[in-house]
């Protein structure tokens, strides 16, 4: 039997560390690599792809073993992210601090049951299906000697064909179903929300070095209607594929620079909920997202949807529709955010209220694939629905002994 993970969340697994690790050089060897990898080839259990190598499985496994520790990206540089020198207030592990959650678990859970779910995770982004034997042939596996254990998963791992369940991922976009309504017809008037007690008619103004990013919660159905939810977005280095960290002493520095943000639901009410940041022109991820209550403790830094904000212009971004217990059509029920790009509805609802900055909206580019640090959190992927461009490979560049701070 074949279990399919179309889109990877984990909201059971929240553990998370207080603190940012610093860069750990591995000097494994292959023997080291190959002993340490056998641990998730068990009589139970083991990966597999059609037509890999033993040496392929030790080597992806030996790399989700170091993005899960934090000690390199999924790209395979190392970290830039330096607590000496950026603010640990916005560093990969922000929004487990912000939550609370952190101080309140013991460090085994973070070493052991994050990691190795990660580790999970990132086996699974790369391809490898997690089969999981009848009981009948585990205890089968069980009785091999240690030789014939090794010759059995040396020919397993790669076997075409396998016998029990198997788990696998067939995509990254967020669940797409027909009963969870994402088009159409407004389900009601438009609102805009500028902060609290402002007029969503008070003139927006943008400073010299400034552009505004749209987005829209969009609630046209029975599984969105009266939910709420929040989208967040990091500042991206899309040349040397991380992210950008605000330095410890910025305030010195009069750094103004955007390095994070979020679009948190103000009116669950309304059926077409407006919303505007401003930001610093330049690149952005969508990191991350939750619906209800939940405040997130997923990253996708394996590959989330990367766009661009530029100076003097209101980038529309997409809707995102927050469902929460929605009913599918094909059976089950389904909590997750949801997107879709309607740009026409977004103008025109923006010019209700806003008819200068209606004029100076454009859809903002959107590349996927983008990768960057990642630790702690629940790391996953996401490809936002109907984009074919990927974010470019980052510059090659040893940046292990980096130590300068980079302009955002």
């Amino acid at each position: 039997m074949e279990k399919a993970i179309l889109f990877l969340t984990a909201a059971a697994l929240i553990a998370q560390p207080v603190a940012a690790r610093e860069v750990v050089a591995t000097s494994d060897t292959p023997e080291d690599i190959a002993q340490d990898a056998a641990r998730d080839l068990k009589d139970s259990r083991f990966y597999n792809k059609p037509g890999a190598s033993r040496a392929e499985y030790d080597a992806d496994w030996q790399t989700c073993r170091l993005i899960a520790r934090g000690s390199r990206t999924p790209a395979g540089s190392v970290p830039i992210y330096n607590p000496a020198i950026y603010n640990p207030a916005i560093s990969p592990l922000a929004a487990g601090i912000g939550s609370g959650i952190g101080a309140a678990i013991g460090a085994a859970i973070v070493e052991g049951q994050m990691r190795r779910a990660n580790r999970r995770n990132c086996l699974l982004i790369k391809g490898w299906r997690l089969v999981e034997l009848p009981a009948a042939q585990a205890a089968k596996v069980a009785a091999l000697s240690d030789a014939e254990r090794q010759d059995y998963f040396e020919t397993m791992v790669g076997a075409q064909t396998v016998e029990g369940d198997v788990t696998q991922m067939t995509s990254f976009t967020p669940v797409a179903d027909d009963r969870l309504n994402m088009s159409g017809p407004l389900a009601g008037p438009p609102s805009l929300f500028l902060g609290k007690k402002v007029d969503p008619k008070t003139p927006l103004a943008l400073a010299e070095n400034e552009g505004g990013l749209v987005m829209a919660f969009r609630r046209n159905d029975a599984g969105s209607a009266g939910r709420s939810g929040r989208v967040q977005i990091r500042r991206f280095d899309r040349e040397n594929g991380d992210l950008f960290y605000q330095p410890r002493d910025w305030k010195k520095k009069g750094d103004h620079t955007t390095y994070a943000s979020e679009f948190v639901s103000r009116d669950k009410k309304a059926a077409y909920e407006l919303q505007v940041a401003k930001l610093t022109p330049g690149w952005y991820v969508l990191q991350t997202d939750a619906v209800g209550k939940i405040l997130p403790n997923t990253t996708n830094c394996f590959g989330a949807p990367a766009f661009e904000v530029k100076a003097g212009e209101y980038a529309y971004l997409a809707d995102a529709t927050p469902f929460l217990d929605a009913e599918l059509a094909a059976g089950g029920r389904h909590s997750g955010m949801g997107y879709a790009r309607h740009f026409d509805d977004a103008k025109a609802a923006m010019m209700i209220f806003q008819p200068d900055a209606a004029a100076r909206m454009a859809e903002a580019r959107i590349e996927n694939r983008a990768t960057y640090s990642c630790a702690g959190q629940v790391m996953t992927r996401m490809d936002f629905p109907g984009v074919t461009d990927s974010v470019p490979a980052p510059v090659d560049e040893d940046t292990s002994g980096a130590a300068e701070l980079r302009e955002p």
